[in-house]
């Protein structure tokens, strides 16, 4: 018996010129290489309705809302930002990916922190570390993770950390990066944060040397909300427990359990390609995609 295929909208639209245009396109590949998923990729939400939500069992949020980090936070409107905050009430899922995690201006911070279930905002404590070379530890507690390697790493990702719970929220850590005060050198940062750790004593920080959330789950309403704060760049897209997270956890947003397996790469299928759901070989994929 074949199993349910969900419909799932990537809304994107405005994202910081920092991120590479890959990602949105990488993201639905990935999802649908399991063969359960169809996405459709929107880049305007403003103006959206109940309607334009109404045939997807989920949404997945990769939006900024600036052009650039100096730009000025772009929203939805209130009336599109509250078309999300409905949907998911009444059983909606979300996906919430990377600095879509961030809180805008003038977004409905008090929905927006409870729709997450983390608030993480730079004018609240929140900050980034300048470490780029994670080793994520994965949580044992939820079948999205149950099972996959413990410790993984990846490279060329943001961390963002400090983050505040929301009141009465339900979440469940899936996976966290430590906090450590030895990544905090002024060398490897990038200009822009610098100011904020002038005359800081780095051991002081609140959180610091504290391992800290870069994926969790949420209820909101009926809704289950998946959130994953990596992601920033086709590095951390490529490595294998990122990509059975990210499809086991849209599965559990979709319907609310995980029956996808991880992709199998031991053995004879060590020479599969990149979403390692298909079983195409790194040749194969390097011949159809030379042109």
């Amino acid at each position: 018996m074949s199993k349910k295929v969900y419909n799932i909208l990537l809304i994107t639209g405005i994202v910081t010129s920092e991120h590479d245009p890959k990602v949105n396109p990488m993201l639905r590949v990935m999802l649908e290489s399991t063969g359960r998923f169809k996405v459709k990729i929107s880049e305007e939400f403003t103006g959206a309705t109940a309607e334009t939500l109404q045939k997807y069992d989920a949404v997945l949020v990769d939006y900024d809302g600036k052009e650039s980090i100096e730009a000025p936070y772009v929203g939805w409107g209130i009336n599109a930002e509250r078309v999300l905050y409905d949907y998911a009430a009444k059983g909606g899922g979300v996906i919430m990916y990377h600095s879509s995690i961030i809180k805008g201006n003038p977004a409905l911070p008090e929905e927006f922190v409870k729709l997450i279930g983390y608030d993480f905002d730079f004018n609240n404590g929140g900050r980034k570390s300048p470490k780029l070379e994670l080793t994520v530890k994965f949580t044992d507690n939820h079948e999205i993770t149950r099972g996959l390697l413990p410790v993984w790493s990846t490279g060329s990702d943001d961390f963002f950390v400090n983050m505040k719970p929301a009141s009465n929220s339900h979440v469940a850590v899936l996976a966290t990066v430590k906090d450590a005060v030895e990544d905090y050198d002024f060398s490897r940062m990038q200009k822009h944060r610098i100011d904020e750790f002038n005359d800081v004593d780095f051991s002081k920080l609140p959180g610091i040397n504290e391992d800290v959330p870069v994926a969790w789950i949420n209820t909101y309403g009926k809704g289950r909300v998946f959130s994953v704060f990596i992601g920033h760049g086709p590095d951390t897209l490529r490595r294998h427990p990122f990509v059975a997270m990210m499809c086991r956890g849209a599965e559990w947003v979709c319907g609310g359990e995980v029956t996808l397996e991880p992709p199998n790469i031991d053995g004879n299928n060590r020479t599969r390609s990149w979403p390692y759901y298909w079983d195409t070989t790194v040749q194969q994929y390097a011949w159809i995609t030379q042109f």
